[in-house]
């Protein structure tokens, strides 16, 4: 994942390239489904207190339907990098609006305010991964990544299970169980060198 961040830091500042780099990387940072993240509208996101509501998804028709359960129904906080993000990004959509004569309500749309079809930007991604010589990825990827992220830095299940939208805990550890077995080396590990900085004090 390393390797195609930095792809994407080094792209042409192209509009089209930003948005793109925007969308992975909001992908990577929340862990949004794909479509939670294509229904987002500016009003869904509070830049001043730094969160996501996440109340929508967009179906195969480029509807806005009901998230997947009730449990999907969340507010995201995000961090400071994302925000500055989301910030530049939002000043560079309404400068190309006033070009165009467009106010945009949608944060990820085409240039008539339209949803975008996941489809299509499932085969953009594909492309910039190709370019970046990475494997390919789904944009499940991220989301599976985020969480990874999250357990390995010591986040509590539960907590991902709220951040990823997951109606039962039992998801979330039945799919990350095998990093908590990591972390229980690392605890081993820690144990260690705090018994020897204790006996050596």
């Amino acid at each position: 994942m390393k390797k195609f961040l930095d792809y994407l830091d080094q792209l042409p500042n192209t509009y089209k390239n930003f948005s793109d780099t925007v969308l992975y990387k909001i992908l990577l940072a929340t862990g949004l489904r794909i479509r939670e993240c294509l229904a987002l509208k500016w009003s869904d996101i509070d830049l001043q207190n730094g969160s996501i509501s996440v109340t929508k998804t967009l179906n195969t028709l480029k509807e806005i339907t009901s998230p997947k359960s009730k449990s999907s129904i969340r507010e995201i906080a995000l961090d400071t990098k994302t925000v500055l993000m989301l910030r530049l990004y939002k000043a560079r959509q309404s400068q190309i609006g006033r070009e165009i004569g467009m106010t945009f309500e949608k944060v990820f749309s085409d240039t008539f305010d339209n949803y975008r079809e996941a489809g299509a930007l499932r085969f953009r991604l594909e492309k910039h991964l190709k370019l970046a010589g990475c494997p390919r990825l789904s944009f499940h990827a991220f989301r599976h990544t985020h969480a990874s992220l999250l357990l390995n830095a010591g986040l509590p299940y539960k907590e991902i299970q709220t951040r990823l939208g997951h109606s039962k805990i039992s998801m979330t550890m039945d799919i990350y169980s095998h990093l908590s077995k990591d972390n229980k080396k690392k605890a081993t590990s820690f144990y260690e060198k705090a018994i020897e900085n204790l006996q050596s004090s």
